[in-house]
Parts: C-alpha cells; sequence; structure tokens
C-alpha cells in the first residue's frame, strides 16, 4: 500500500466550515468585565478590547495594541482577526511591508480537559494572566512568524483512503499571469497509484477571474505537465507548464525554475465566489499550506477557543496564552470572548498587557 508514513505527516484535522456557521447567537459563555480602555499601555497593565466586529469570512480585521482598537490596514497594525483566526502582521500576510512580528504560544491551557476549560472565566484567569512578566519570555529563537510552507498533497484528503480536497484551492502566480487552480476530482489505479486527476481553474484577465475550466487528466506511471492558461497537459519545455502531477508519489510541485508560485486560498471566499488572484502577499515556490504560530484550528488545544463543549455549537474561550513581539516589544494575549453583548458570533475580546 502507497499511503504509508509520506501521507501521515502532511495529515491535518478538518473542521467543516458549515459548523462555524452554525454558532448560535445566544448569551455569551463568558460575559468580560467593561473594557479596559487604554491607549499605549505601560508595562504590565492590562487592557481589554471592545467586541470586535469579525463576521466577514473573507476580510481581516487589523488591531492595533498602542491604539487598543482597530485600524486601517495602512496603519502600523499588529495583529489581524477574522472569525476565529488571528495573524500577524507577516510576510505570509501583508507582503512586503509587513513589520516582522512574530508570536510564540505558551500553551498554558492545552492540558486542561473540556470540562475544565468550560468552568474558566474573565475573571478567575485574570490573575493568571497578570503572572506572566518577563520571565515567561523564551528566546528570540522560538518567536515564530507566520510562513509558507510546501505540501505537495494539500489537494488530498487523507484521513484514510485518499480523495480530493475540493475545498482547498490555490491562488497561483502562473507562467504567463495568475489563476486560482483545485483539484476536484481524483481516481485510484488498480495499484493504488493515482489513476486520474480532475484540475479546475480560473484564468485571470485583468482583474477579473474568468469561468471555471476543468481539465480531466489520465494518469500512468510518469508526471504529466499542466498549463494553466492553456488548460491543457503538456510536453514540458522550459517555462511552458506550471505545475507537475507525479502518479506514484501523489506529489504536485509547481514549475519553481520559472517562478511559478502559490498562496492557499482559505475556506472563504470559496474558489466559485473568489474574484482575484494576483493579490496574495507572497507566492510559494511550491503548492504551499499556512504554517501560523496561533492555531486557527478550532479543535487545536493550543488554540484560542474550544468548539461544541456542550453540544451547542458555540466557542469557549481555552484562555490560552500567547506571546505577541513587535520589533524590542513584547505583549501577551488572550481572546476571553466569542460574542458580542447581544451574543452574536464573531465578536472576539482582547485581553493583553506589554510585559517588555
Amino acid at each position: 500500500m502507497l499511503f504509508t508514513a509520506s501521507f501521515l505527516r502532511f495529515r491535518r484535522p478538518l473542521v467543516a466550515f458549515s459548523a462555524l456557521l452554525a454558532l448560535s447567537a445566544c448569551e455569551s459563555e463568558s460575559t468580560p468585565s467593561a473594557p479596559d480602555v487604554i491607549i499605549d499601555p505601560s508595562i504590565n497593565q492590562i487592557a481589554t478590547s471592545a467586541p470586535i466586529n469579525t463576521t466577514s469570512s473573507d476580510t481581516l480585521v487589523y488591531f492595533s495594541f498602542t491604539a487598543n482598537a482597530p485600524v486601517a490596514m495602512t496603519a502600523p497594525w499588529d495583529i489581524a482577526l477574522r472569525r476565529y483566526e488571528v495573524r500577524l502582521n507577516s510576510a505570509a500576510t501583508a507582503g512586503t511591508t509587513n513589520r516582522g512580528v512574530t508570536a510564540y504560544s505558551i500553551g498554558n491551557n492545552k492540558a486542561l480537559a473540556n470540562d475544565q476549560i468550560l468552568a474558566l472565566t474573565v475573571e478567575s484567569t485574570r490573575a493568571a494572566f497578570d503572572s506572566v512578566r518577563t520571565s515567561a519570555i523564551p528566546t528570540d529563537s522560538l518567536f515564530k512568524s507566520e510562513s509558507l510552507v510546501a505540501n505537495s498533497t494539500g489537494y488530498l484528503n487523507l484521513a484514510g483512503i485518499p480523495t480530493a480536497n475540493a475545498t482547498a484551492y490555490w491562488k497561483v502566480k502562473s507562467t504567463t499571469g495568475h489563476a486560482i487552480a483545485r483539484v476536484s476530482t481524483i481516481t485510484l489505479s488498480a495499484t493504488n497509484s493515482l489513476g486520474a486527476i480532475t484540475i479546475e481553474s480560473r484564468v485571470q484577465t485583468g482583474a477579473t477571474l474568468g469561468a471555471v475550466r476543468s481539465l480531466p487528466i489520465t494518469l500512468a506511471t510518469t508526471p504529466v505537465h499542466v498549463s494553466l492558461v492553456q488548460n491543457a497537459v503538456v510536453t514540458p519545455n522550459g517555462c511552458n507548464w506550471d505545475l507537475q502531477i507525479n502518479p506514484i508519489t501523489f506529489a504536485m510541485i509547481t514549475n519553481a525554475a520559472c517562478m511559478v508560485g502559490t498562496y492557499p486560498g482559505g475556506s472563504a471566499p470559496t474558489f466559485a465566489n473568489q474574484t482575484v488572484a494576483s493579490d496574495a502577499p507572497q507566492y510559494a515556490t511550491y503548492i504551499s499550506t499556512l504554517a501560523v504560530p496561533i492555531p486557527n484550528s478550532i479543535s487545536d488545544v493550543q488554540a484560542p477557543f474550544r468548539y461544541n463543549l456542550q453540544g451547542s455549537n458555540r466557542l469557549h474561550p481555552a484562555f490560552n496564552t500567547y506571546l505577541i513581539k513587535v520589533d524590542a516589544r513584547v505583549y501577551k494575549l488572550q481572546l476571553i470572548n466569542y460574542y458580542s453583548a447581544a451574543g452574536a458570533s464573531g465578536y472576539p475580546t482582547l485581553r493583553y498587557a506589554r510585559i517588555r
């Protein structure tokens, strides 16, 4: 059987996006105290934001610790928020104008059982949060930026027999322009190699992505090369191809020698609803996935929230603490609520303090 450790290392926890849309809008799980409205907090002075409207699934909201408020994308921002995600002002989010913000997860509550997480409150966790001081700051090498990392089988679901992960797509800087692409179907051969694959793409003309085009490909034992612009399998000749698929290893690679690059499209907007492919902050010369120091999976025990602990389709703050390094400054950060005062989801509240 082909699917040995080489596949296992690419497994990722899968959370249906539809489940997030089902988060009920009722009373908050933990009601934060009145915001500590502090501009540019002094050392060890805890600040609490107002609930931040991050309800859009495809638009980041930019937050400044010194302003204790959302700011414009063009302002000096520190972190960006979208639903339950926390992003950094890094090259993978802000492109070449980034501020090089990095983060470190203390993981203080990662070992707690779900019932222990449910027992935590904003008030009961404040003292522990306040006790995090400069002694908790690790060596600089442990602070990590967001980054794009290679995942040549990112187009597959690998929990069991491989299937196509049609929800995953990439913005592609091709040899002649920009496009988005995904794998919509795969078929295994009798020997458990890749027997057939269907690649769907939308090529950008000007500022507009075109209609969906489908390219069914039958594979044998040798790699095939695909031109997204031509929507065809081609005989490789320099820069005339964008993607290569190996039917034996299942690996998909880019024409790195010709600077073909990708950026993961994310869960929203969907492949069908995406409007542009040329706006990615960077393009990695491989099939890429986003590695983040603050987990954006609601099933990760080091993430800001845990999900559905009471069977009510709600997010519960885990009160995990993260250290955010902005130049020489270091902030500690928690997300202490996910709901507005009216109970609407997608309104996280931040608690933070500068410790250096």
